[in-house]
């Protein structure tokens, strides 16, 4: 087994590039145009048309944007303020012959301008705390893009396997009410003959209603998961256009790779290390804890320096023109010595705050641990029933064939034909559905253990110590089954 590994502490930046390098390493898939032939998108196209143009994704980007933007505003108190101040006034009547200073009651008009310079120099740590804190956040929103990515590539391969096994399912469906079309034919004309009964006729056009019933409601569920694929692309289904129409039609193959010996408990030790989300979970308690610093630094002594220079009008002279220039240069403290335990309280909430993130971040890890699991066991379970399923449909194909031959000799009756039908059907429909359910296991097991896996070889067991390529968007599943990566090193065997 080859994979791509999925973001660390020391590769952050990956998250922000993982579009762009995905744009370049492939070539674009274009949209539907309007007018044009439909389109027909490989998994490979879907995967990579999310990545351009998935909602949550592009809402993801702008959040790694915001974040950066509350860096730059951390920051701002490392660098000096500076603050221009202007005032021009006319005096009223009243001021004007009630103040008791000698310059005002002269000239009833006056102007100030004032240039002001502050600089932070002790903040009792609040000024670093929130610097530390600005960029965790920023960390957080590329550890919450990868996890987007993750749900959004998953619910994209589920969306496009339902829509195969739904196409699957309508072919064996029609299949089934074509047979059953041939046999309602055939017991008419035997009818005809006399050499049968209209009972036999009768129970042959009730199965038939009720296979091409359930036809109706399998092409209902195709049109709702082409509606749902196009949403997760944002795919824009024309507003005139029939729902059985759909702007793109979707080719992928439910090859169901073989997956080879693992162990369980090296990918839980794998998503333990590479889970995005618990990478939200440790900096949201680092922010936290530094959050109770900032709170108890309300109550220490803040130091500020300042320079300001004043050019206000000369009121002892008569000539609006005329200026004084004052300037003043010295420090500014301030101490909130008590605020009513304001700050205090403040505390005992961030410190509750901390504990419950601890016991979310233990939950998470078990939730973790637990979608591993379940994964893994669907995995293997599909995996175990494919082959039975396969060998199933073809014996399930040769009782019709038989069941037919029996009848013209006398040894089978018609409800024999009718059984053996609707049983290959079910054969048919179980197999389909066990495909789905080995690729769906497949992309929950990818998303739990936030891998991207590219090949599933025999005979290979993978680790938790295995080498790791850097995470590329070349792990992306290729056009049909999955293009091996840029150049991963293999897993030990």
């Amino acid at each position: 087994m080859t994979f791509a590994r999925g973001p660390s502490s020391s590769s952050l930046r990956w998250c922000c590039l993982l579009v762009l390098l995905s744009l370049n390493g492939f070539a674009a898939v274009p949209p539907p145009v309007p007018g044009q032939p439909v389109p027909t998108y490989t998994l490979h196209d879907c995967l990579q048309l999310a990545l351009e143009r998935n909602p949550g994704i592009l809402k993801a980007q702008k959040d790694i944007e915001r974040t950066q933007g509350l860096i730059i505003t951390a920051k701002s108190t490392l660098y000096p303020q500076v603050s221009l101040y202007g005032r021009i006034e006319e005096r009223d009547d009243d001021l004007f012959s009630q103040s008791q200073y000698p310059t005002l009651q002269r000239f009833r008009d006056f102007w100030t301008i004032q240039l002001a310079v502050s600089q932070s120099l002790y903040s009792g740590g609040a000024n670093r705390q929130q610097i530390a804190i600005a960029k965790l956040q920023h960390e957080s929103s590329l550890f919450q893009f990868q996890a987007t990515i993750d749900q959004a590539l998953r619910d994209v391969k589920y969306a496009a396997y339902t829509i195969v096994v739904n196409q699957a399912q309508i072919k064996a469906e029609k299949q089934t009410v074509d047979l059953l079309t041939k046999e309602v034919s055939r017991q008419k004309d035997l009818f005809d003959a006399g050499r049968t009964t209209r009972f036999n006729i009768l129970r042959t056009q009730v199965n038939l209603g009720n296979q091409r019933s359930i036809l109706a409601q399998t092409e209902n569920d195709l049109v709702s998961s082409e509606i749902a694929l196009s949403h997760l692309l944002n795919i824009e289904w024309p507003r005139g256009q029939s729902p059985f129409d759909p702007p793109f039609l979707v080719q992928v193959d439910l090859d169901c790779p073989p997956v080879g010996q693992i162990q369980v408990g090296d990918f839980i030790s794998l998503a333990l290390d590479r889970r995005p989300e618990l990478q939200v979970t440790d900096r949201q308690l680092d922010i936290a804890e530094r959050q109770i610093h900032v709170d108890q630094a309300a109550v220490l002594p803040h130091i500020f320096a300042y320079a300001a220079d004043e050019d206000a009008r000369d009121q002892t002279e008569v000539s609006f023109n005329n200026n004084i220039n004052d300037y003043a240069v010295g420090l500014l403290g301030t101490w909130n010595i008590f605020d009513g335990f304001a700050s205090k309280g403040q505390v005992i909430s961030d410190r509750a705050s901390l504990g419950s993130t601890y016991i979310s971040r233990d939950a998470l890890r078990l939730q973790v641990q637990n979608e591993v699991r379940e994964a893994y066991a669907r995995l293997m379970n599909a995996q175990a029933t494919i082959q039975s399923e396969t060998a199933n449909v073809k014996t399930a194909e040769e009782s019709v064939g038989l069941a037919q031959l029996s009848v013209d000799t006398g040894y089978a009756t018609l409800l024999d034909v009718l059984q053996a039908t609707i049983d290959l059907t079910s054969a048919r429909t179980e197999e389909i559905k066990t495909k789905q359910l080995y690729m769906d296991a497949m992309a929950d097991l990818e998303r739990a253990v936030s891998l991207k896996f590219v090949d599933w070889p025999e005979n290979k067991t993978v680790t938790a110590t295995s080498p790791m390529a850097p995470p590329l968007p070349a792990a992306i599943p290729g056009p049909t089954t999955s293009p091996a990566p840029a150049s991963p090193p293999p897993a030990p065997r």
